[in-house]
């Protein structure tokens, strides 16, 4: 996100816009004043702490809750499921890797090693197996 700002196609979307130019989401991923419509991911700008990431990880938690609470929306049902703000990452050091985790409750550091560079690698191979077959 160069700049920390929307995508430009957004600005005549008419969809409402934080300060930087992403589509506000509210704690359900729903658009404010907009019927049946949510957002997931790096176009959004949603409530939490400011820590919360820009990240695959936080964008797959709000496309689960989004897809959600839109099938509940079409159902006739209100919004249900609440997106949870999280940052987990394994920062890869080219031989060894560092593991950074924090939720509202904790924060957590773990020591740079070879397994947590090996656990990355595993990981990015399972995860985009499914997108790249």
């Amino acid at each position: 996100m160069p700049g920390l700002t929307g995508p430009e196609w957004v600005k005549d979307s008419g969809l409402p816009l934080s300060e930087g130019g992403f589509i506000r989401g509210g704690e359900y991923c729903q658009v404010p004043g907009s019927d049946k419509v949510y957002v997931a991911g790096d176009s959004g700008s949603f409530p939490g702490p400011d820590w919360m990431p820009k990240q695959g990880h936080m964008a797959d938690l709000q496309a689960k809750v989004a897809a959600h609470n839109l099938l509940c929306s079409l159902s006739g049902k209100p919004p249900e499921d609440k997106f949870r703000a999280e940052l987990i990452c394994i920062v890869d050091t080219l031989d060894s890797g560092i593991v950074i985790y924090r939720d509202t409750k904790r924060a957590l550091l773990l020591p740079s090693s070879v397994i947590w560079y090996w656990m990355k690698r595993l990981f990015e191979s399972l995860y985009l197996y499914k997108y790249r077959r």
